[in-house]
């Protein structure tokens, strides 16, 4: 097996003893104290086992007591695998001190001490709360005076098996080991996160610039699209201004009331603003429908369709007035109907010209019967009674005769003519009024 190799699965066993207990989504501050715990773990085992095969060779068989932390240690990195991290801390921290205290007493001038000062630096890295990181160093160093106030109370007797120079230097040697280790471990950790939140934010850099693009493309959009809503409602605007100016538009709500009318309404009914709005829009009926017709036209448009069609409105001074309407349903956002739309032309103008031309007919037809019945009478008779004279066919003793009888339908002609005259002249004075009133 090459080093590179065996290096490789070193790595790759030590990745997964520190990372027992993580799981996705972790907080990156506990995955690393979680991590660093786990760390610390193995670290002190492999010291144990170097520490205790060492002082075996040196026939200081006491030493097998340290291995009393390791049943400790094992709990500790089963907590993490259960993801009871707060547990795992407590009892790294003061179960193993205790076994430590435990130890030093029992094999004093050891230098065993000397790992409750480690315990207590490594705190810092097994808490997450400085309360709990402080408590746990005063109760490391707490535990250290106590042993030299024990040590310096109680007799001491050396025992000839334990080499005392080598142990303390040694565990001395440990305790810094393990802060090291530990502090080394935290680097580490530190850095991995450093590189991984470096390139998290490259990411995030490119993810701005691409949202800056976006956001100026967007920034493009919006702008053309409030030019074109500007240039719609532009049009829209001279729409409704075309309409105000030149046709008839009501909103009236479910009721029928008036909800608001324009200034051509008002200007046909002859009634102001204050007038009209809240009122029922049948004030402006003309009084000659009946209410079936209403009701009809009402069907129509509570079936969301449109209704159109002629009406006869009465001003408010009295005058009828013609309007071709049309009335839209207008719906809101969850597509009921809440009012409707009336829009007109006035249609008062036709309506006369239609009755005048129909009155017109009419006076043809008369005049067309007065030419066949007065008219044509007289003048057949005057013209037999002229071919009579012009063939000699009359003796001298009947032209006084026909000449009465020429001036009798001359003047039944004559009178017909007038009549006509006067009938043609009165329609068209009938016509010159209604033309004047609109």
């Amino acid at each position: 097996m090459s080093a590179s190799s065996f290096s490789q699965k070193v790595s790759s066993y030590w990745n997964r003893l520190i990372r027992i207990g993580r799981t996705e989504g972790m907080d990156m501050q506990q995955e690393v104290r979680m991590q660093s715990l786990n760390a610390l773990m193995v670290i002190v085992i492999l010291i144990l086992a170097v520490w205790v095969t060492i002082n075996s060779f040196l026939g200081a068989y006491t030493a097998f007591r340290s291995l009393l932390v390791v049943p400790v240690l094992l709990l500790v990195i089963y907590c993490n695998y259960k993801r009871k991290y707060d547990l795992a801390a407590y009892i790294m921290s003061y179960a193993i001190l205790f076994i430590v205290l435990f130890l030093s007493v029992t094999e004093r001038r050891t230098g065993t001490q000397y790992i409750l000062v480690g315990i207590g630096c490594c705190s810092v890295l097994i808490f997450d709360r400085p309360a709990s990181a402080w408590l746990s160093f005063v109760i490391a160093f707490g535990s250290y005076i106590f042993y030299y106030w024990y040590d310096s109370t109680h007799p001491f007797v050396a025992n000839p098996t334990i080499p005392y120079a080598f142990a303390q230097n040694a565990l001395m040697f440990l305790s810094g080991l393990i802060v090291v280790s530990q502090s080394m471990v935290f680097r580490s950790l530190v850095k991995r996160y450093e590189a991984h939140l470096r390139d998290a934010n490259r990411e995030i850099e490119t993810i701005n610039e691409e949202l800056r693009a976006s956001n100026e493309e967007l920034h493009s959009f919006s702008e053309n699209l409030d030019s074109l809503v500007r240039q719609k409602e532009a049009h829209l605007q001279a729409y409704m201004d075309g309409i105000d100016i030149s046709m008839y538009a009501t909103v009236s709500d479910m009721n029928g009331k008036f909800m608001r009318v324009n200034e051509r309404v008002l200007a046909i009914s002859g009634y102001s603003e204050a007038e009209l709005v809240g009122k029922d829009y049948r004030i402006l009926s003309s009084g000659n429908y009946p209410e079936s017709f209403f009701i009809e036209r009402r069907n129509v448009l509570m079936q969301g369709n449109v209704w159109r069609g002629e009406i006869e409105h009465r001003t408010k001074d009295g005058a009828l007035v013609w309007l071709d309407c049309v009335v839209i349903p207008i719906r809101d956002l969850h597509g009921d109907i809440q009012s409707f739309l009336t829009l007109g032309l006035s249609i008062t103008e036709k309506k006369l010209h239609d009755k005048m031309q129909q009155e017109t007919i009419q006076l043809l037809e008369s005049i067309a019967f007065s030419a066949s019945h007065k008219i044509r009478g007289p003048l057949a008779r005057i013209k037999g009674l002229s071919n009579l004279i012009t063939k000699d066919i009359v003796n001298e003793h009947e032209f006084k005769m026909v000449a009465e009888k020429l001036v009798i339908s001359s003047e039944e002609l004559d009178a017909a003519t007038s009549e006509l005259v006067e009938y043609v002249f009165n329609h068209q004075e009938k016509i010159n009024d209604r033309t004047d009133a609109t």
